[in-house]
């Protein structure tokens, strides 16, 4: 028999899995109701349940109008040379506050949603996909809702693994995800994100390691997410990844900006190692390698200030060919403030 805490958590657990269905998803309310056995009614306690609760954070964001998403559109992607551009509303306002702001993270998931959409429109059963660690590629995949299968679709984690327990911000774990959604396949990279630079030949040449990165040859597309250094609140060193004085270090050495994590780079796009150690997989130069040969190297970053510049240098010196992002960080890119 059930006790109550165990009815209240499942209960939660339901609340959370509607409002992600209908909100992210886009799932009616009708469909719902009969996937779960239960009233519409039922359905619309549980989503103001989760209003109240504060699992529903709403953005307003003022409409974009078709003439002014075109014009940006092609002024950032003329001037920075890009494949492509894809545009979402933004706030101003929004640019500046922290990162555990409720308004922030619905306009990241917004435009985590244009990724997902781009995605489902481009992806082919020819391509070979990258996917990186973090809360971008986590969000990218949770929206994705593929419009047909993709059998011979690969995903491939772009960089090793992060620590032993399960982790849904796992490269590889989101590349099983991912995959799943569109019925195709994945792999797995059996190697830790960062090892000591003197083993980097032994790990590397490892067989399973090594069926992996012959992938990065042929791969056809990639999610990049971009962040810039920061030795108090970077991901890397929130989580541990990173002590504080090797952010500190890499600062000192010249690095403005990282990739997924692992990828240092400086003011020209030029690699900053990390001193003795090294990052297991794609790499900045295999993210280059990609943009020459044309494959889609497409940064999904947006709702952050602080990130402007080192997208703008990613973007500048050929680390990625597209873009994705709300329309004030592209007016600023444009304006080349």
């Amino acid at each position: 028999m059930q006790g109550p805490r165990n009815r209240a958590q499942r209960s939660r657990g339901d609340v959370v899995d509607v409002a992600i269905r209908h909100y992210e998803l886009g799932e009616p309310i009708e469909d719902l109701a009969v996937d779960r056995g239960v009233d519409q009614s039922t359905i619309r306690r549980w989503l103001s349940r989760a209003r109240r609760e504060g699992i529903i954070r709403t953005l307003v964001v003022p409409p974009l109008s078709d003439e002014d998403r075109t014009t940006l559109r092609h002024e950032v992607r003329y001037r920075f040379e890009l494949e492509d551009v894809v545009i979402v509303p933004g706030r101003v306002d929004v640019m500046d506050t922290a990162d555990e702001s409720s308004k922030k993270e619905a306009l990241v998931i917004a435009i985590a949603q244009a990724a997902a959409r781009y995605l489902e429109n481009y992806l082919t059963n020819r391509d070979v996909l990258l996917v990186p660690w973090g809360r971008m590629a986590n969000y990218i995949a949770r929206q994705i809702k593929a419009p047909s299968p993709l059998p011979e679709l690969m995903v491939v984690p772009m960089e090793g693994v992060i620590g032993i327990e399960y982790d849904p911000f796992e490269a590889s774990i989101l590349a099983s995800s991912i995959a799943s959604k569109f019925g195709g396949r994945s792999l797995l990279l059996p190697a830790p994100a960062v090892i000591d630079s003197d083993i980097r030949d032994v790990i590397e040449s490892l067989p399973l390691v090594k069926r992996v990165s012959q992938q990065y040859a042929d791969a056809t597309v990639a999610i990049v997410p971009i962040a810039p250094p920061d030795p108090k609140n970077s991901t890397v060193v929130r989580t541990g990844l990173m002590a504080v004085d090797t952010v500190e270090d890499l600062i000192k050495r010249g690095a403005v900006g990282e990739i997924a994590s692992h990828w240092w780079f400086d003011s020209r796009g030029g690699v900053v190692t990390q001193g003795e150690v090294h990052a297991v997989g794609l790499g900045l130069d295999g993210l280059t390698d990609m943009v020459t040969r044309r494959a889609k190297a497409i940064a999904v970053v947006g709702a952050s200030r602080e990130r402007i510049e080192p997208l703008r240098v990613a973007l500048e010196h050929k680390l990625v060919n597209v873009l994705i992002t709300d329309h004030v960080t592209a007016e600023i890119l444009a304006s080349g403030d």
